[in-house]
């Protein structure tokens, strides 16, 4: 053999070690680097559950002290010391069942179906873990794999998003939880908590509900239909689908069956046994003695759990159940004296305003302290309660405000930018118009012409509210009313189900108060009571603190509050309030001896009557209308029946106090002004025929006017024909001129006939522009009118040949108009903003 057929076994036994070694240095690479990247994922993972998901896993059931009793305290105004109000859990009202008294079948169907290892696992299941993950994988997404442990996470927190993020969250929180609490505390929340259709949270209240009977009195073919529902109540709910919850409660029995909870005699009966349902959740007690909570422990039960949800990020319903039974010291803001009026006018329905309609006239009131600011009482309907925890009209039904909206949305707004004092004159005529129609129009369909920001508030006006919307932008006055007063439910970019964008940004919801949504009359009654307190807007809070059973402060309410205008944008409305109520459109609410600032309220159709009124004490708001909205039309009375409540009560709650006024501003003093121009009067102003055009307003020293009016004007009136002197009346033998003080300035507007009230008292004399016509006065012999009833025939005959004379001199000097121009009557006063000083 040669020497190279010698060497062929040797050098194919190295190549072969040299591909191992090659493929052993690949493999041992990949293997390196797969370790590597487990090690850096391992790293980044502990990183991010160190820095993000360990902060999602704090979790705690500390308020779930598991039946204990919860109270409702508020502070005796006479003694100071805090006094119950309100027990809020024991006796029959009771829902939360212990461990102790929960059947063992119901226990066990639900270990049997839900998770059968609950038992061993410490929170999470790693096999239906890994098998749900798997699933996940391929796409099937209800592969489940949730503990019962997890699953009472997820129910309490409310977070059912299916992300890796949360599963990771709810994985790692179930880890920690179980470390902390024992498989029968466990048991005991999730079935006291858990949905079982009907609006039911808890095996208790779908015991009663399903069967009628209290959870402990359930056989195991009831255990097992009830454990059936929880799966999806929509489906296996037994008043929808009994077939369903059928067909889910066999499914439970057998799975008991196999897993050794009962025996197969048991199994066959349960499954024999014919399920008979019947709801007696509804069932009162026929003793008289239920009690239920007054509107006002309503609404603090309502903000403690909101508030509560804010704090821990935990549904509604479970958050509720924390307060019922976790023994928590809630202390409020009620005064006893002010609840009692409110209850005494509010369910006697003889004090209620009669109507014509079928339905039942409801309103709310809700009362504020004016020295903290608080809710003290209110009522959310009217005649006796039927139940806790109700509709409170008073603070959950959005309500159009109407018109008590201008005061918080345009007059403050426009006082706090300098734009206007109370003394300011406008144009009460339409802002715009259309083809054959103009807008906007006033509740008793009459423009009245030149008014002050006083008489416009007192009156209700429509016009200057809109005229001075579209000064500020409508933009501007919904940011005020949001964020400076409160008035959070409005909407800026609404889209309705046809795809409508509606917004309150606009001259109409703003100006007049027709809201997309609207307020409640809590918002309002806040907003009303930052009048009274200079400008500072404070929260309407119902509770100050909440104690939990171990005496810490689990929620410190502490007032929030912000300056929302200055003291004297207050006083203004305070002042244009105030008269508003002494001989504008409130005077119904005058109370004898206190002084009083409201506004009322109507809006369209007469739907919604409200009155916002004030006193140095206190602040209410009312709200009448019915619940399916129509006409309020009155059969007793013409008085706004918000009014009418609003004063029954306030009456009785100012019952011996002294009057006092509101607080003042240093700087306010007295002056005279023209109320046709808002300047300082001439004397074509005391001339005004009129004889009221001269008034004292207290305004600011930096509003008080410095510039004379410029809208009256001087004018030669015929005595024989009252009407404005023509070149002949004075030359008439026998008859005098006298003169007067009328209104130099043109209103015309794109439309013909529109009439407005102190047109009268316009000249006549001055032209408008081309393609418009000028304003209708109510009175087509108005002194404004030239005489007509003297001409040249009436002059002697010296004096006629003299007067022929003078028009030939002054046609020979080229014109009219001796100053050598022409005059082509248009004035600088346009009518729609006269003066703002």
């Amino acid at each position: 053999m040669s020497e190279r057929e010698n060497r062929t076994p040797e050098r194919s036994s190295g190549r072969a070690r040299h591909v191992f070694g090659v493929i052993g240095k690949v493999f041992g690479t990949i293997l390196l680097v797969c370790f590597l990247t487990a090690l850096i994922f391992t790293c980044l993972f502990a990183l991010y559950f160190k820095n993000d998901l360990s902060q999602q896993v704090d979790f705690s059931i500390e308020g779930f002290s598991l039946d204990q009793t919860s109270v409702i305290y508020y502070e005796d105004p006479k003694t100071g010391q805090d006094v119950v109000l309100q027990k809020l859990y024991g006796g029959a009202n009771r829902t939360w069942v212990q461990y102790e008294d929960l059947p063992k079948n119901l226990i066990h169907a639900c270990i049997a179906i839900e998770d059968k290892r609950f038992i061993d696992h410490q929170g999470v299941d790693w096999l239906t873990t890994m098998k749900a993950c798997v699933g996940m994988f391929f796409g099937n997404g209800s592969a489940g794999g949730s503990t019962i442990t997890q699953q009472l996470i997820k129910n309490i927190t409310g977070n059912k998003e299916i992300t890796v993020r949360r599963k990771l969250v709810e994985i790692f929180t179930a880890l920690e939880f179980e470390k902390d609490h024992t498989k029968e505390e466990i048991m005991e929340l999730y079935l006291n908590i858990i949905a079982l259709g009907e609006n039911c949270s808890g095996v208790q209240s779908a015991s009663q509900v399903y069967f009628g009977k209290n959870v402990e009195e359930l056989d195991l073919a009831e255990c097992a239909s009830l454990i059936g529902i929880t799966n999806n109540p929509s489906i296996y709910d037994p008043y929808i689908n009994p077939e369903k919850n059928k067909e889910r409660q066999e499914i439970i029995l057998y799975q008991m069956l196999d897993q050794g909870y009962i025996n197969q005699q048991q199994y066959d009966a349960a499954v024999a046994e014919e399920l008979v349902f019947r709801n007696t959740s509804g069932e009162r007690n026929t003793d008289g003695s239920e009690e239920y909570y007054s509107y006002f422990e309503d609404q603090v039960i309502r903000d403690v759990v909101s508030d509560l949800c804010e704090k821990t990020g935990y549904e509604y319903d479970i958050v509720y159940k924390m307060i019922m039974t976790g023994g928590y010291l809630i202390y409020s803001t009620y005064d006893p004296d002010v609840q009692a009026v409110v209850d005494k006018v509010y369910q006697d329905l003889s004090n209620i305003p009669n109507t014509a309609s079928s339905q039942q006239l409801q309103s709310a009131i809700v009362v504020c302290d004016n020295k903290t600011g608080d809710v003290i009482a209110m009522a959310g309907g009217v005649g006796e309660k039927e139940g806790s925890l109700t509709w409170n009209r008073a603070t959950q039904s959005y309500l159009s405000p109407g018109s008590t909206i201008k005061p918080v949305s345009i007059y403050a707004p426009a006082l706090e930018l300098g734009l206007i004092s109370p003394a300011s004159v406008y144009d009460d005529t339409p802002y715009s118009f259309t083809d054959d129609s103009y807008w906007p129009k006033n509740s008793d369909s009459t423009y009245r012409g030149l008014v002050t920001i006083n008489e416009a508030m007192c009156q209700s006006l429509n016009t200057v509210p809109v005229k001075l919307a579209a000064e500020m932008t409508p933009e501007y006055c919904y940011t005020f009313a949001k964020d400076k007063m409160g008035l959070s439910t409005l909407v800026s970019d609404y889209v309705t189900a046809s795809g409508a964008v509606l917004s309150d940004a606009n001259l109409a919801p703003m100006a007049m108060g027709g809201l997309t949504n609207g307020v409640t009359v809590r918002a309002m009654t806040a907003a009303y009571a930052t009048f009274a307190n200079e400008g500072v807007y404070r929260e309407a809070r119902t509770y100050t603190k909440v104690v939990d059973a171990s005496g810490q402060v689990v929620l410190d309410n502490t007032q929030s509050s912000h300056v929302a205008m200055k003291d004297m944008t207050a006083w203004y409305i305070n002042d244009m309030l105030e008269n508003t109520v002494a001989y504008g459109t409130g005077t119904a609410a005058q109370l004898s001896g206190m002084t009083v600032a409201g506004k009322t309220g109507t809006t369209t159709s007469d739907f919604d009557r409200w009155f916002a009124g004030y006193t140095p004490y206190y602040t209410a708001v009312v709200w009448c209308g019915y619940d399916d909205p129509e006409e309020v039309v009155l059969t007793d009375s013409t008085t706004n029946p918000a009014i009418v409540l609003w004063k029954k009560v306030m009456e009785q709650v100012h019952d011996g106090l002294a009057d006092k006024p509101f607080a003042r501003p240093t700087n306010v003093v007295e002056c005279t002004v023209c109320s046709e121009s808002g300047l300082l009067p001439t004397d074509a102003c005391y001339a005004d025929p009129r004889g009221n055009c001269v008034i004292q307003m207290q305004l600011s020293l930096y509003d008080v006017p410095t510039q004379s009016c410029n809208v009256h004007k001087m004018v030669d009136i015929c005595k024989e024909s009252d009407h404005v002197a023509n070149e002949y009346c004075a030359l008439v033998e026998g008859n005098e001129t006298y003169e007067v003080g009328l209104l130099d300035l043109v209103r015309a507007f794109p439309l013909r006939g529109i009439v407005v009230l102190d047109q009268a008292y316009v000249l006549s004399s001055v032209q408008v522009p081309a393609g418009y016509y000028p304003a209708v006065s109510p009175d087509v012999d108005a002194i404004s009118v030239e005489c007509y009833i003297h001409d040249e025939d009436d002059l002697p005959e010296d004096e006629e040949e003299d007067k022929q004379m003078s028009d030939w001199i002054s046609d020979l000097l080229g014109g009219r108009d001796q100053s050598g121009s022409e005059n082509d009557g248009w004035s600088d006063h346009s009518g729609m903003d006269t003066a703002n000083p």
